[in-house]
């Protein structure tokens, strides 16, 4: 090789040097401006991630779609700290999103009312060297690039979570409170049960998971955290079928470790065994809103358990309410209710209360107590006015009374995780003495959560007088209702509701006058209670007169027929039984003097009566007399009647054996429809004595022949529907320890769960 090509090798190997150097230093400042825009990206990403977890995490509720624009504020709070926002080319943004879940991918979805957080951060930054370069060489137009990211940021389970029980001043284990008397029903002794209040069992408590363990549910937690409420009840279902208190109970001896405690249960257990209704209970371990169980599980936002199977519940409320539901459906007859001898008063849980766990809008519900009680005139005092009531009067007044005593909601509003510690706020809605008036078949009287009114039907009749007078169907007088916001409460809380006196008094006033006025109904259709579900039928005077002589007639007849002299008597008399308090006959005469009618004796003329022109003036006694109890001529005798004026001739051989009570029925209907001035029945204005309610007595304002008629038993009806208000308000109190309206709302867990990313 001579000198001079070895000297060219020498340049060709400086220049591929040189060009291999550019290239080498070309794809590092490549990486570099690559590694710049990753770290950058990176950085965006991280600003997202950690502006939705904050977001999410200062969020009182956990839930995004309760304060989307304070969202918004406290990501934006998050990137000023961490240097962002400083410039224009910087920017971050949130919405509120909800999870759907398909084969298991997790896909965020634009949603008002979402509950979960997703954050947008964006940043302009410059291009990378290859878009600049190409700038330079007119092949590209970009000289800056925006960088993106999304974050999306939860509470685990989605929202916080809470375990609570709404009950009662009624249903505590007391042998003076409802509970104590109706285990005393089924043959249970509730001192036995005040081992389900001691301090043991207050603080125990066990997770619907630990439940299922120890049932023997073959899924491991995250399975069954990702089955919906629905899912784990057919689960539960399958694998368990219905539970009994027993089994319940053994369970929970699993949980405790103290000895006596143990020892207790054993007894509560081996006594359960041996009552023979409540060992033969079976419950629904869990339910949801639509089918009630022990435990009522809400799923979560993405339609799952999750974090509700790991809420504490606690043991002595998971006890209580089994033996509550043993004790349901059954009907208790309190003697010290009963009024002056009406049916017996009964009272009784329609519906347990429920355990709730779940998020935000879980309800938990408290026990449905029910009273019912049967006002019915014909047993008055045993039965003694009966004679009265059916026989003279035709009188029913049947008002079958039924009450919804208690009942309440409680729905969980609104968590504070950011406090210290977290609480929980609740609504409850309360109603008392929601009231039907009607027939309640009796398999609905104690069973079925639903309002009275939903079962109600017709009662024929309410009221009624004979046949001319009519009330008939079914009204159902609102009870009161109110919402209450609890103070926010911590884990372990219980809040007592505040009854509303004032509130109350009105709604028993209105109860009390929606009967009164039916019962009015024996004078007017009702004015107070305008239903139309009533069916007011109501004859005119010649109708009640026509009625009104018939009632005295079948009240006076012997062996079957109309006594013409003893009518006479109770007409213009009265009864021979006295009002013990006023001494007025109980039944009162229909007129008060025999009065004076002008040609109302007939004579005999050939075969038959004269002519009425011809005819004598009489009283009525004489002329009632006269067309009842003389024949006037051969045809008179043979049947065929000849008296004028209308009036019928009954004592001929033919009528006196064919028509003998329809004859005299006609004769004296027509003598007291055509009385001189009339017969003064009524007016509306009678029934303003009963709408008195500052009173227990009754008095006819008016003098109406009707009104003093059924005076006595009205009289009896007033303070007996006056005292249905005493018994609400009064003696409930007295015999049960009840003060209506007052629930106790027991928080046993909040679980706010932590904020997480979900992808």
């Amino acid at each position: 090789m001579n000198r001079l090509t070895a000297f060219r090798q020498r340049g060709a190997f400086s220049i591929l040097a040189a060009g291999t150097l550019l290239l080498t230093l070309g794809c590092t400042m490549l990486v570099m401006d690559t590694g710049r825009l990753y770290m950058e990206q990176r950085k965006l990403q991280k600003l997202a991630d950690t502006a939705a977890l904050e977001s999410i995490a200062r969020l009182n509720s956990g839930r995004c779609a309760d304060a989307p624009d304070t969202v918004q504020t406290y990501a934006q709070e998050n990137a000023t700290r961490n240097g962002f926002l400083a410039q224009d080319s910087q920017s971050i943004a949130t919405q509120c999103v909800r999870i759907d879940i398909n084969d298991g991918l997790r896909t965020p979805v634009a949603d008002a009312s979402g509950h979960a957080v997703e954050a947008f951060a964006t940043e302009t930054v410059p291009a990378s060297l290859v878009f600049r370069a190409g700038k330079m060489l007119g092949l590209s137009d970009k000289n800056e690039i925006t960088l993106k990211a999304t974050a999306v940021a939860e509470r685990e389970g989605g929202a916080p979570t809470a375990t609570f029980t709404l009950g009662a001043e009624l249903l505590r284990l007391d042998n003076s409170k409802l509970l104590g008397q109706l285990l005393k029903v089924v043959g249970v002794d509730a001192d036995r049960l005040t081992v389900l209040n001691s301090n043991g069992l207050a603080d125990a408590s066990i997770t619907p998971s630990g439940l299922l363990k120890a049932l023997g549910i073959e899924a491991s937690i995250y399975e069954l955290k990702a089955l919906s409420p629905q899912g784990l009840v057919d689960l539960v279902d399958t694998q368990v079928g219905l539970l009994g208190i027993d089994r319940l109970i053994d369970v929970s001896l699993e949980v405790i470790s103290d000895n006596v405690l143990k020892a207790e249960l054993e007894a509560l257990r081996l006594e359960i065994l041996s009552n023979p209704l409540l060992k033969d209970v079976q419950l629904s371990l869990f339910g949801t809103e639509d089918m009630p169980g022990l435990i009522t599980l809400a799923s979560a936002p993405d339609g799952t358990l999750g974090p509700a199977l790991d809420a504490g519940v606690n043991l002595g409320d998971l006890l209580g309410t089994s033996i509550l539901i043993g004790t349901s459906e059954r009907a208790l007859e309190i003697p010290e209710l009963n009024v002056l001898g009406l049916a017996k008063v009964q009272l009784g849980i329609v519906e347990p209360p429920t355990i709730a766990v779940g998020p935000v809008g879980t309800k938990a519900y408290n026990a449905q107590v029910r009273l019912y009680v049967d006002i019915d005139s014909n047993k008055l005092l045993g039965g003694a006015l009966s004679w009265l009531t059916d026989t003279v009067l035709g009188l029913r007044v049947h008002l079958p009374l039924t009450v919804d005593v208690t009942t309440a909601q409680a729905e969980f509003i609104s968590a504070q995780c950011t406090e210290t510690p977290p609480t929980a706020t609740f609504e409850v809605n309360s109603s008392v003495l929601n009231t039907c008036i009607g027939e309640m078949p009796a398999a609905n009287r104690w069973s079925g959560s639903a309002r009275c009114e939903d079962n109600l039907q017709t009662t024929d009749p309410l009221v009624k007088i004979a046949h001319f007078i009519k009330l008939s169907g079914k009204t159902h007088i609102e009870g009161l209702s109110y919402i209450e916001e609890t103070e926010p409460l911590a884990e372990g809380d219980i809040y007592s509701t505040s009854p509303n006196p004032l509130a109350l008094g009105n709604t028993v006033e209105n109860i009390v006058l929606g009967l009164l006025d039916l019962l009015a109904g024996v004078f007017r259709p009702p004015q107070l209670v305008e239903d139309s579900d009533l069916d007011y039928l109501g004859a005119d005077q010649d109708q009640q007169i026509a009625e009104l002589a018939t009632q005295y007639l079948e009240a006076t007849k012997v062996n079957g027929f109309y006594n013409v002299n003893n009518v006479t008597d109770l007409v213009l008399n009265g009864s021979a039984e006295k009002d013990p308090e006023t001494g007025e006959p109980l039944v009162p005469p229909l007129a008060n003097e025999d009065w004076f009618l002008e040609k109302s004796i007939p004579g005999t003329w050939l075969v038959g009566a004269s002519h009425p022109s011809t005819w004598e003036d009489g009283t009525f006694s004489e002329a009632f007399k006269a067309y009842t109890s003389k024949p006037y001529g051969l045809l008179d005798v043979i049947g065929i009647p000849t008296l004028g004026n209308g009036y019928w001739s009954c004592a001929g051989l033919l009528s006196s054996l064919l028509s003998w009570n329809q004859c005299v029925d006609h004769n004296l209907t027509r003598l007291l429809q055509t009385k001189p001035g009339g017969i003064d029945l009524s007016s509306g204005s009678d029934a303003d004595g009963l709408l008195d309610l500052q009173s227990d007595t009754f008095t006819c304002t008016n003098g109406g022949l009707l009104c003093i008629l059924l005076k006595p038993v009205l009289a009896l009806l007033k303070p007996i529907l006056n005292g249905v208000g005493a018994l609400l308000d009064t003696l409930l109190a007295d015999v049960l320890g009840l003060e209506l309206g007052r629930s106790d709302l027991h928080l046993q867990e909040l679980n706010c769960g932590a904020p997480r990313l979900v992808n």
